[in-house]
């Protein structure tokens, strides 16, 4: 099983609907910012593992199969993480997202950080 994560700028929906529109690669509502993108680069230079666990596909992920739409990675970050990841490291990134003004929704809790 594992512990989902949504990031994104701002949207005119719910939380817990707007993951459900993420999770099939529907934007709609939700609008994209070069501060996702930025954090998507964070992300990815801190923990470079994330590599395998970050949808949506973009071309940073280099060799790795493209799947689903290229053009979403202003839009939002999702992340779907071993439930052995560390608190600490769970905290860094909400910590991250949060230097970016990027909304954090845990699904799982229904949690949401701004």
């Amino acid at each position: 099983m594992s512990h989902d994560l949504y990031f994104w700028k701002s949207a005119v929906v719910e939380p817990g609907e707007i993951c459900d529109r993420l999770a099939d690669e529907d934007v709609e509502g939700v609008a994209p910012s070069p501060e996702v993108e930025r954090f998507r680069s964070e992300l990815l230079g801190r923990w470079p593992d994330l590599a395998d666990r970050i949808s949506p596909w973009a071309p940073d992920l280099d060799w790795r199969q493209p799947w689903g739409r290229e053009d979403l990675a202003a839009h939002f970050v999702s992340l779907s993480l071993s439930p052995r990841t560390e608190a600490s490291a769970l905290n860094d990134m909400v910590t991250l997202a949060r230097e970016h003004s990027l909304v954090t929704h845990d699904p799982q809790t229904g949690e949401t950080t701004r």
